[in-house]
């Protein structure tokens, strides 16, 4: 399988961050109370719902806007 662009839109909420997506008819969201605690829980769900596929993500390869 080739690996899907991952691009998250970010929302900045009353308290933190949340990143929502929908990539290879996989819904993907998360949510952090700091931008570095967001990064962190989407590199951590992104490899999860990628996993079974057997693909691994970097931070590098996720856009966020």
């Amino acid at each position: 399988m080739k690996k899907p662009k991952i691009v998250l839109d970010v929302i900045r909420e009353e308290q933190g961050f949340s990143a929502i997506a929908d990539i290879a008819d996989k819904f993907i969201g998360t949510q952090g109370d700091s931008m570095e605690e967001l990064k962190q829980t989407i590199l951590e769900v992104v490899n999860l719902t990628f996993s079974e596929d057997g693909l691994t993500y970097s931070m590098d390869e996720i856009e966020l806007r």
